[in-house]
């Protein structure tokens, strides 16, 4: 009786373990290259995520890099993807991913949408996890023109 309660007990800390698995950012990498598409618009600037009361995520400052983009959204680190009217988003601190984001492109050229913890935004469990709203209002024109996707544009921090 007590191997049995000690090989329930094992196989739920199993359980346990598997189920706060973390995403990292050698996880985001290949999910944000095959969401990478075409980089229409351009994202390069500073970005407003709207005030507190609305959950605000803070400023955020992105460098574009063809359909790739890379940069700050308050206090996390942010990779992310263009396809025409989508943005994907991963936000990080360290090596961990803590948050991933898929927004789309509004008639004012604001983007807004799901943000999900510990998993991927659009993957298997991105519907059955709870969410945040993520608003991205920008605070000021581009400085320069986005690079043409294929050109070599400025090295990202590894």
């Amino acid at each position: 009786m007590k191997r049995f309660c000690y090989l329930i007990a094992c196989l739920f800390a199993l359980l346990l373990t598997g189920c706060s698995a973390n995403l990292t950012r050698s996880d985001a990498a290949p999910w944000l290259d095959l969401r990478s598409g075409s980089g229409d618009y351009d994202i390069s600037g500073r970005w407003d995520s709207g005030s507190s009361w609305s959950g605000s995520w803070g400023e955020a400052n992105f460098i574009q890099d063809g359909a790739r983009f890379y940069g700050q959204l308050g206090s996390y680190n942010v990779e992310g993807a263009l396809n025409g009217n989508a943005m994907y988003l991963s936000l990080s601190a360290g090596k961990r991913v803590y948050y991933t984001a898929l927004l789309k492109r509004d008639a004012e050229g604001g983007y807004s949408g799901k943000v999900v913890q510990d998993t991927f935004v659009d993957g298997p469990l991105g519907d059955s996890v709870s969410y945040q709203v993520l608003f991205l209002r920008r605070k000021e024109a581009p400085t320069s023109p986005a690079p043409k996707p294929g050109a070599n544009g400025p090295a990202r921090a590894q």
